[in-house]
């Protein structure tokens, strides 16, 4: 009878012990692998998408302050030049009016603001004499272009607006003699101002020109970017330096 060895044996035995993994053992880490995976790209995902949110929020709460900010500085040097009211109209979601620029010899503009679908936007249109009213461009009297036109530039100022039909608020007041609603005195969102609208049929503080009234105007802008359901409350209150007495 042939017998091996012992050295053979023992060799034999090493053979088998460092065999490798089993069919089984390897499926097992390739599922294991894949779970893993899986998860990692879900958690990098989530990352990255929140990642690009929090850039699109703040680039939209950027917009909406340097647009605000804009806007009661445009209102603020509100005027026509005489006794004219600046304000030409006026609406929920829509103002326009007369303000002079800085320039020297000054110039008049007419410019109009207002939320188109969910976008605020602005036109300008600028006189072309420096000689005081009536102020005309190449020759037409402001008071007869009506805004928008469709040959001078908009500029789409924010996006995201989601109260678009009540977006300006309009008093005879100026800050100092508005008071707050007491419904809204605790309450985490914007300051709502009670105050008297010029078109209050009530009201006889008015002549009959209720444009002519106002004397501040309050914004309020309630934004959300389209990848997210937080709403951002943005407010101000721009008060007309223009005085008609």
């Amino acid at each position: 009878m042939n017998r091996m060895s012992p050295v053979v044996r023992r060799r034999m035995r090493t053979l088998v012990s460092e065999g490798g993994f089993t069919l089984i053992e390897l499926l097992v880490v390739v599922v294991l692998v894949g779970i893993t995976s899986v998860m990692f790209e879900s958690t990098m995902g989530t990352v990255v998408n929140r990642s690009d949110q929090v850039q699109s929020q703040n680039i939209l709460q950027t917009e909406v302050r340097a647009s605000l900010n804009q806007f009661v500085n445009d209102l603020r040097g509100a005027t026509y030049g005489d006794m004219t009211p600046p304000v030409v109209n006026f609406g929920a979601n829509y103002i326009t009016f007369y303000s002079a620029d800085r320039q020297v010899p000054t110039h008049m503009r007419k410019i109009r603001y207002w939320v188109n679908g969910t976008t605020l936007e602005r036109q300008v249109i600028m006189s072309t004499n420096t000689n005081g009213p009536p102020w005309t461009r190449n020759g037409t009297d402001l008071q007869n272009i009506t805004l928008p036109t469709g040959s001078d530039p908009v500029i789409d100022l924010f996006g995201s607006i989601k109260n678009p039909s009540a977006f300006f608020q309009y008093c005879i007041q100026s800050p100092p003699d508005m008071t707050v609603a007491a419904e809204n005195a605790t309450s985490t969102d914007l300051i709502t101002w009670n105050c008297t609208d010029p078109n209050n049929a009530a009201n006889t503080q008015c002549p009959a020109d209720p444009k002519s009234c106002i004397k501040s105007v309050v914004v309020k802008a309630i934004v959300s970017t389209l990848s997210s359901s937080t709403k951002f409350n943005y407010g101000t209150v721009a008060t007309l330096r223009w005085n008609a007495s």
